[in-house]
């Protein structure tokens, strides 16, 4: 029974420290997982990762930043209804084309 009490206390513990206020103070944290993640500081790391399974792995900004994503710009265009759209990248276009539903002529 005492060991329930106990589980249940630290099972209370740990529900409250997921649910309290992070402080404001920035002391940024540099995490891989699924790409560079950026925390403000360990507090908001550490509650991610209370519901993040796996966890995210603290590193350095260096070695995070080598996991950013690249902005590929190579501009394209698209006749859509007798105008010419330009866009950054094909990828872009076919976004435009999918949330508008515009055809290309």
């Amino acid at each position: 029974m005492k060991s329930f009490i106990a589980l249940c206390l630290i099972f209370s513990l740990a529900i409250n420290y997921v649910n309290a206020d992070c402080p404001d103070t920035e002391n940024v944290v540099w995490a891989l997982g699924g790409g560079c993640q950026v925390f403000r500081n360990e507090c908001y790391l550490i509650r991610a990762n209370m519901v993040r399974k796996p966890g995210y792995t603290v590193t350095t900004k260096e070695e995070c930043q080598k996991q950013c994503p690249q902005i590929i710009y190579s501009p394209t265009t698209g006749n859509y209804n007798g105008h010419v759209r330009e866009f950054g990248n094909s990828c872009l276009k076919r976004v435009h084309t999918c949330r508008t539903g515009e055809s290309k002529c």
